[in-house]
């Protein structure tokens, strides 16, 4: 029981000093939900003049491209802070999908500095990426 003791330790540790990531495990936030007397105002559209469809394989293609190009805790680094705090932000990414087939997506993330009010002079040498997924959901290149 003595020689386990500090083996039990030296693990809780390592598990405490590499946090919950370890694991695989990060804290669900959700979605901020405005007060249900706010939400009464607003009426639901009776036309939507643009739609934006996909379908569950197609979703499930763009899930993965999301969780590996925006995974859970990272954040955006560099010199530039206004850069970083812009890098940071979702709503900077327009996002392109293609099914080329039934087993090939390419989605594609872009970023807009113009959402940022980021000079035009610019330049950002790697802000975006292109995955290829595959129907299986697998990653099968980032460019």
């Amino acid at each position: 029981m003595r020689r386990r003791v500090p083996l039990l330790l030296g693990v809780a540790a390592c598990v405490l000093s590499q946090g919950c990531s370890y694991f695989g495990y990060y804290k669900y936030e959700r979605p901020e939900r405005i007060p249900p007397e706010e939400g009464a105002r607003i009426r639901d559209p009776q036309a939507f003049q643009t739609t934006t469809e996909l379908e569950g394989p197609t979703f499930a293609a763009f899930q993965v491209a999301m969780k590996d190009f925006f995974p859970p805790g990272a954040k955006a680094s560099g010199n530039h802070e206004r850069l970083v705090r812009c890098l940071g932000r979702k709503d900077l990414f327009d996002v392109r999908i293609q099914k080329v087939n039934d087993d090939l997506y390419v989605i594609a993330f872009s970023p807009n500095l113009d959402r940022c009010g980021m000079p035009p002079e610019t330049v950002l040498l790697d802000g975006g990426a292109t995955y290829l997924i595959d129907g299986q959901g697998r990653v099968l290149d980032v460019r």
